[in-house]
């Protein structure tokens, strides 16, 4: 079966457990991994096994091995990442073994790069009689508005409505902007809010604002930044561990998998300091930085044993290793 993203939901349990997602849209891409993941979830697949491009030998003996289960009995999700050119061979093999389809106790997710499929094709045809393929291109106007507003889920019927509106006539077309106004909502919005805006607008520095002077290699700026917000709106603490995250996610997508910046719903006029920010930070630090931001994001919800004060400290300890060389 070939279905569209946005109606993922109408055929996941109408379909084995094999899943083959592809298409333009990252998010799209991304959301449906997450959906299906949380379908077989529901399904009682407690484990999960990642196979990436260096590791495609292995992919046959891992189905193979774990055909009736793991060792403690658990049902498995073997997930497939394949980041650039032609499906390789030893993914369309595995539409080719011999009772994949009756191995209960396995669930396949292939994430392609592909943008397009050729239907004629032997592995297409065969992965369409054996499972679910997810195409994920480009939505129209239409069905950009209401996948928005479906992400808004955690809003009123009026607010999400009013803030749909806003988010598409905004960021039209660039749905990887559209899901970052959607995370920074999720972590600002209240319902008692009258005017309806999200609670930073009034503050003295804005905390996206921290974004730019951090890829400028600002250090006091974006130092400025976070003791602004610190003594006037604390409450923000977790929406710029999720910027410098955000920051750190893009720098690591385009040195380890040469992801594209502007496809990573990066802006055309910052994308020259963010190549600037890339060169000056190398991955081995960002890696490193990727464990620090985990850490500061369990601080910020008062897990992990850091006081109040130590979380400030250790989230500017962060801006400096970033913005300094």
């Amino acid at each position: 079966m070939i279905c569209e993203s946005t109606s993922l939901n109408k055929y996941l349990s109408k379909s084995s457990n094999i899943f083959f997602v592809f298409g333009s849209e990252i998010v799209l891409k991304n959301n449906s991994v997450d959906q299906i993941n949380s379908f077989l979830k529901e399904q009682n697949f407690t484990e999960k096994k990642i196979i990436t491009e260096g590791d495609y030998s292995k992919i046959e003996n891992m189905i193979i091995e774990n055909a009736s289960g793991s060792l403690f009995g658990s049902k498995i999700i073997i997930e497939i990442g394949h980041q650039k050119g032609k499906i390789p061979k030893e993914i369309t093999n595995i539409f080719e073994m011999k009772n994949i389809k009756e191995f209960n106790n396995i669930a396949l997710i292939i994430k392609s790069s592909i943008e397009k499929i050729n239907k004629s094709t032997k592995w297409v045809k065969l992965m369409d009689s054996l499972g679910l393929m997810v195409e994920c291109n480009k939505l129209k106007s239409f069905e950009e508005k209401t996948w928005v507003k479906n992400q808004l889920d955690f809003m009123n019927e009026s607010d999400a409505k009013e803030f749909s509106i806003r988010i598409t006539d905004i960021f039209s077309g660039n749905l990887i902007a559209q899901q970052n106004e959607i995370n920074i909502l999720k972590l600002t919005y209240s319902e008692n809010n009258k005017d309806k805006k999200i609670g930073y607008d009034n503050a003295e520095f804005l905390p996206y604002q921290l974004e730019d002077k951090i890829v400028e290699l600002n250090t006091k700026y974006a130092l400025r930044i976070t003791k602004s917000i610190k003594k006037n709106d604390d409450h923000y603490g977790p929406l710029l561990v999720w910027i410098i995250g955000k920051i750190i996610n893009t720098c690591v997508g385009s040195l380890q998998d040469n992801v594209n910046l502007e496809k990573a719903g990066i802006w055309k006029n910052k994308i020259p300091n963010y190549m600037n920010f890339i060169k000056k930070n190398p991955l081995k630090k960002m890696l490193l930085l990727q464990k620090k931001v985990y850490e500061l994001d369990l601080a910020s919800k008062g897990l992990g044993g850091m006081t109040k004060d130590q979380f400030w400290q250790e989230l500017d300890n962060m801006v400096i290793s970033l913005t300094s060389n």
